[in-house]
């Protein structure tokens, strides 16, 4: 197989991961697009820096951040995510990766039925911050809840989404 197939193979195994991971840094879809298609076009361009075939969705997760980051700057958009909430990110989705047996669709979907799993207090918190970009302030004066409860929500949220993974994916603690 030549190289262009054998990377074909890897941009369609890896791309669903790669929209979701840098869908929850950017928060607008679109531009996650063009985020994904620089990443592909970056990543092809050094393949020959990656070390190990196995070692490519964080590798191109990588490359990929770094691009998102960029062009928030460019933007002058604050990027939402907390170091911690990152690293957190990073964590789940190289578990997930590691379940070789199930594809990024299928993994994507196990991630959205924990989502709708959620108590609705916590649903509609999530929802608000993490899909439609309110800051936690407004979400704090929409819902007439004070601020604190809201950082705590998002906190469960996180507890609760972990939780749920790892059990659906036997992945024991991430």
């Amino acid at each position: 197989m030549n190289p262009i197939d054998m990377y074909e193979i890897l941009v369609r195994e890896n791309e669903p991961m790669l929209q979701a991971y840098i869908l929850g840094i950017v928060k607008d879809p679109v531009l996650t697009e063009d985020i994904c298609q620089d990443a592909f076009v970056k990543a092809y361009v050094k393949l020959d820096t990656l070390k190990s075939k196995e070692t490519f969705g964080a590798w191109l997760r990588t490359i990929a951040k770094n691009i998102a980051f960029e062009e928030l700057k460019r933007r002058k958009r604050e990027v939402a995510l907390e170091p911690e909430v990152l690293l957190g990110m990073e964590e789940v989705f190289r578990g997930i990766e590691n379940r070789a047996e199930d594809n990024w669709a299928e993994k994507l979907n196990l991630v959205e039925r924990c989502f709708q799993a959620l108590p609705e207090k916590l649903h509609i918190t999530c929802k608000m911050y993490y899909f439609e970009n309110h800051r936690a302030v407004d979400i704090s004066k929409h819902l007439d809840i004070s601020l604190q409860s809201i950082l705590k929500r998002l906190e469960r949220v996180r507890s609760n989404m972990r939780k749920c993974v790892e059990r659906k994916l036997n992945l024991g603690t991430l």
